[in-house]
C-alpha cells in the first residue's frame, strides 16, 4: 500500500469519528423528548394561537335549525379580532359538575404586534367528522408566563374561554363552575356608536362546547433566549361564538336608483315600483345575556334538561336570562321598540349608508342593518312584545310615476322556519295582531341566537295584498378557529 494511500484512509478515518462524535453528542441533547439544558424547575410558559378563519359555504334556504343553520359565513376584519382572551381552567367532568371549581383564571392581551401573518390562508383544518375552518390569519397570545403552583402540568384541565372582555375577578379561583356558567353582561361588543352598525368591534366571544387541554401529553420545547425555561403549546381546537347576532339586508332582485334615493323593486305589468328607502331593526333586546350558550330541551316538562354549552337541535330551544318569564305579562328593556311610527334612532337610511357596512353578494348590495343580542321566545310568547325583527320603509309610485304612498312593512325574524321555501310575508301596521305567536310545532320558530346571520331579501310586492313577500336565510357566523381556539 503506498504512503499516500495509508494517509488517505487515515484521514478518512478520523473524519469519521469526528463526525460520529457530532451526531453522539447531538442525540445525548435530546432524550426521549426531554432536554439536559432545561431542569425539572424550570419556569413555565403557555401560548395559545387564534386562527381568523373563512368558510366558504353559500346555502339558500329558509332558516333551518339546528347548530349549523343555513351555512357558514365569513366575518369583516373588525368581527374577527381579538385583543385579549379570559383563560379559564378547571378539573372535573365538565360544565355540569356541580362540584368542579376554577382551578385557573389569567387574562391574556392580544395585540396587532401578535398577528403572525397570513401565510395560512386557505388552510383547513379539521375539528371532527362535520367541521372544517379555513385560515384567514393567525394571532398568538405570546408566551405567558404560569408559575408551577399555578398550574399541574401533568393535569388535565376543561376549558372556558371568553374572548374580548376580562371576566377574570368575576371567575377567581375556588368559584364554583355552576356559578360561573350562570355569568351575564351586557354588551356583546364594543362600538363608538350603537346606531351605527359599522363601527362594532370588539365583539365578546366565549366557548361554544366543552374542551380540554391534557398538559401530561404535551412535550414542551425550550423557551428562546430565557435560560431554563420551557414552553407548553396548546393545539386541540377549543371552539368559541360571537355572542351577537347580525341582520343583514340583501338587496337581491332590486337596482338602486340615487334620483329616488333608494332600491327599486318593479311591481306586477302595470309599471308600478316600490322602492325602499329606509330599513329599521326593532325589538332589539337591551337586557344581559348569558355569557355562556344552554339549550333547553322542552317547555312543557315539569323539569325541562338544560345544557350548557351543548348543540341546537331542531327540537330544542336556546334560553337568554329572561326566556322563561316572557309570558305576555313582564316587560323588558327592548331598544327600537315596534311602533306604527317607529323611532329613526336605529334606522339605515339607503341614501346615506356608510361603505363599510355593505358589500356585494353575486352582484347585490348586502346591507348590516344591526348587530342585536340573543333574543329567544317561548312558543306562547306574543311576537309584537318581545320578539326581533325589522321593517322596510319605502314609496309604493302607481305606475312608476308620480306621487308615492309611503308603505311600511313589518317582518319578524324567524330563527327555525316552518317554509321550506324560506318565503313568508311581511305586512303593513293595520296586518299585524298584538296577539300573535311562535309556531307551536316548531321550536325556535321565531328569534335570535348568537353567532348567526339573519339575511332578509324581498322576494315580490303584492299590491292588492298590502303585503312584501319576504325570503329569510340564516348562516352560522363562524370565524376565529384554529388549532387552539376557533370562531
Amino acid at each position: 500500500m503506498s504512503v499516500l494511500k495509508k494517509t488517505y484512509q487515515l484521514l478518512s478515518l478520523a473524519a469519521g469519528l469526528v463526525l460520529l462524535s457530532v451526531v453522539l453528542s447531538a442525540c445525548s441533547l435530546v432524550v426521549d423528548g426531554e432536554y439536559p439544558d432545561v431542569s425539572e424547575d424550570a419556569t413555565k410558559y403557555i401560548n395559545l394561537t387564534l386562527y381568523v378563519s373563512s368558510d366558504g359555504t353559500s346555502i339558500t334556504r329558509s332558516p333551518l335549525g339546528g347548530e349549523n343553520g343555513d351555512g357558514r359565513e365569513a366575518g369583516f376584519k373588525r368581527e374577527n379580532q381579538v385583543s385579549g382572551i379570559t383563560l379559564i381552567l378547571y378539573k372535573g367532568a365538565g360544565i355540569n359538575d356541580p362540584q368542579a371549581k376554577v382551578d385557573f383564571v389569567r387574562y391574556f392581551t392580544v395585540t396587532e404586534d401578535n398577528l403572525e401573518g397570513r401565510d395560512e390562508q386557505g388552510t383547513t383544518y379539521s375539528y371532527d367528522a362535520a367541521e372544517t375552518y379555513r385560515s384567514e390569519a393567525r394571532y398568538t397570545t405570546g408566551d405567558q408566563k404560569v408559575a408551577d403552583e399555578e398550574l399541574d402540568f401533568k393535569g388535565i384541565y376543561h376549558v372556558l374561554i371568553v374572548a374580548n372582555q376580562n371576566v377574570a375577578s368575576e371567575c377567581p379561583k375556588g368559584r364554583k363552575i355552576s356559578e360561573v356558567r350562570e355569568l351575564c353582561i351586557s354588551n356583546a361588543y364594543a362600538t363608538a356608536t350603537p346606531t351605527q352598525p359599522w363601527t362594532a368591534q370588539q365583539f365578546v366571544m366565549t366557548s361554544e362546547r366543552d374542551a380540554t387541554i391534557d398538559f401530561s401529553s404535551m412535550s414542551p420545547v425550550p423557551k428562546e433566549d430565557v435560560e431554563n425555561a420551557q414552553v407548553y403549546r396548546v393545539l386541540q381546537p377549543l371552539l368559541i361564538e360571537r355572542m351577537s347576532a347580525r341582520i343583514d339586508y340583501y338587496t337581491s332582485g332590486a337596482t338602486y336608483d340615487a334620483t329616488l334615493g333608494g332600491y327599486k323593486y318593479n311591481v306586477g305589468s302595470l309599471g308600478d315600483v316600490f322602492v325602499v328607502t329606509k330599513v329599521t331593526p326593532f325589538n332589539l333586546y337591551n337586557e344581559q345575556e348569558y355569557i355562556f350558550k344552554r339549550v333547553q330541551d322542552s317547555w312543557s316538562a315539569a323539569q325541562p334538561v338544560t345544557t350548557w354549552l351543548g348543540d341546537e337541535s331542531t327540537s330544542n330551544y336556546v334560553i337568554d336570562p329572561n326566556t322563561a318569564n316572557k309570558d305576555n305579562n313582564n316587560t323588558f328593556s327592548y331598544l327600537s321598540p315596534i311602533a306604527e311610527n317607529l323611532s329613526n334612532d336605529y334606522a339605515q337610511t339607503m341614501s346615506s349608508l356608510n361603505a363599510a357596512q355593505k358589500y356585494q353578494i353575486n352582484g347585490k348590495d348586502n346591507i348590516i342593518i344591526a348587530y342585536p343580542k340573543e333574543n329567544t321566545l317561548k312558543p306562547e310568547s306574543y311576537l309584537m312584545n318581545y320578539a326581533t325583527g325589522i321593517a322596510f320603509e319605502g314609496n309604493y309610485y302607481t305606475g312608476g310615476t308620480g306621487t308615492p304612498q309611503k308603505r311600511v312593512y313589518y317582518h319578524y325574524l324567524r330563527h327555525q322556519g316552518e317554509s321550506a321555501s324560506g318565503s313568508y310575508h311581511a305586512s303593513q301596521w293595520s296586518g299585524l295582531s298584538d296577539t300573535e305567536t311562535s309556531s307551536s310545532s316548531v321550536s325556535m320558530n321565531h328569534g335570535i341566537v348568537r353567532n348567526n346571520i339573519y339575511r332578509v331579501s324581498i322576494e315580490g310586492i303584492n299590491a292588492q295584498e298590502g303585503t312584501i313577500k319576504i325570503k329569510i336565510e340564516e348562516k352560522h357566523w363562524r370565524h376565529v378557529d384554529n388549532p387552539t381556539i376557533y370562531i
